[in-house]
This record gives C-alpha cells, structure tokens and sequence, in this order.
C-alpha cells in the first residue's frame, strides 16, 4: 500500500488523481454485482414462494364459508310456517285423560253408578207402609201423590224406598245364585251393593193395589196407577230412572222412580 506522507506534496496529488478512479471503478463494480446476486435471489425467492403457494391452493379442502352473524340468526328463527297450526288441543293430555277413566270405571260398574248410603236418621218412613223409607222431602211428595191417585179411584202404592248394603247384597248375590244367573244378566235387573239409587232415599218403587201381579213386574205399564204416573209424576219431581232403550243398559223398570226436584238429588243422578 502507498504511503502518501512520504510523497512531495506536488506528486502525492498526481499519485492520488491515478489512484482514486481506480479504486472508486473497483468499488462500483462490485456493487453492481451484488445488486444483480441480490436481484437473482429475489426472483429465485419469489418463484419458490409462488409454486409452493400454488401446490396448497391445489391441494386445499373445499371448506365451506363460516356463517355470517344474519345466516346464524335466521337459521335460528322458528319454523312459523310448519308450527302456527300446532296447537295443546292435537296433544292429548293423557295424565288428565287417565284420571277421568279411572274416575268414571270407579263411579260405574255393570251399568250402575255408584251412590253414597245415606244415614238413616235423615230418612222418615211413609204413613201407609212404616217400612219405606225415604227422605223427608221425598215422603212428603209420594203422600201427596198417593193421596191424589187415590182420590180419582187409582190403587196408587209404594213397595220399596231406600235400602241398605246387606238388602243389595241379597238381591243382588244370593238372587242370582238362586236363579243361577250370571252376572250381567243380574245386573240388568238389580244393581250390585253400592250401585242402588235406592242408597239414597231418593228412589222408590210404585206399585198398583189392584193389580198385586204386576208388582216389580213389565206388566205395571198396563196398570191405571203407571198411566196416573206418566201423566202427573213430573208434576211432583219425579221422573222413570230405567225407561225403555236407557243408556244404562238395565231392563226396563216401570215402577222403578227417583226425585229430581232439589239440587242435592239433581247432583246425585246427573252430575259427572
């Protein structure tokens, strides 16, 4: 290298002209060099990066879009369409359904409802036979009635009025092992311990002095004192509780009636 305090002032400005282009070309050039490595390895870089880039589009999985914040929202919204005509009405509500079968199978057996005994205490026995009983305001009806009957020549009597469990189970059990009848046929003519509406003291059986053999028999439909019946029974309140073709299914009972004119014996026969 040159030393250029050791060079007359005059000379080392004529060595140093000579020299600095020299080294300034040298430095120029290898610049442009390395601008053109650099370039080289900048497209080289580049094209890599696009080939690979090009391989994982190829090779990428058809991905649906995520949802959009409105598509979760309507998706979410009811179906209007299909669910505005569903109603409680088309489901059936089998808890409340259930109860009201066991209810009505407890209530009815073999056609009859079932009735509460009444006390005997509440009941008063009718003047012409001491051994009807009835309730008070029941009683004093069937005198009338009778009386009334009577007074136009009809033979109008009661045989039967309020009866007790044991007075069930005989004509209902020990009856029909007498006659050997089966059951449904015995409940036809006779309700089982429980299920008389003569528990009530509200039912009562008529009967015709004058013709003895048509007693709790069809045939009372034949007699004077059932026409007086049809004719002025309601008058008083009462009403046939087996007439021909009953929903009930049991035989046909003429003589057989009930009171209906207050609320209790109104509930008694009619409420559900």
């Amino acid at each position: 290298m040159t030393n250029f305090d050791d060079i007359p002032e005059a000379r080392r400005e004529t060595l140093i002209t000579s020299v600095e282009p020299s080294s300034a070309k040298s430095s120029s050039s290898v610049t442009i060099w390395l601008l053109m490595a650099l370039a080289v390895l900048s497209l080289g870089g580049a094209a890599i990066w696009w080939m690979r880039s090009s391989a994982a589009t190829a090779n990428a999985p058809n991905v649906t879009p995520a949802a959009t914040p409105d598509s979760v929202a309507k998706s979410a919204e009811p179906n209007t369409e299909n669910t505005a005509n569903t109603s409680d009405t088309n489901i059936p509500n089998t808890a409340t359904s259930t109860v009201s079968d066991q209810q009505n199978a407890s209530d009815n057996l073999l056609g009859h409802r079932s009735y509460e005994i009444a006390e005997t205490s509440s009941l008063v026995p009718l003047s012409t036979n001491a051994m009807v009983l009835l309730k008070p305001e029941v009683a004093q009806k069937v005198e009338t009635m009778m009386a009334e009957a009577r007074a136009v020549g009809i033979s109008l009597d009661a045989i039967s009025g309020f009866r007790t469990l044991e007075d069930q189970r005989y004509l209902f059990f020990d009856l029909k092992a007498e006659r050997g009848q089966t059951t449904q046929t015995r409940a036809e003519v006779s309700a089982p311990p429980g299920y008389s509406e003569h528990h009530t003291g509200y039912a009562i059986d008529f009967i015709d002095l004058a013709q003895p053999a048509t007693q709790l028999n069809a045939s009372f439909e034949q007699t004077q004192a059932f026409r007086w019946l049809e004719e002025n029974a309601a008058y008083y309140g009462f009403e046939m509780s087996f007439p021909k073709d009953n929903e009930q299914n049991v035989t046909y009972e003429p003589w057989h009636w009930r009171y209906v004119g207050n609320q209790e014996s109104l509930e008694l026969f009619y409420q559900d």
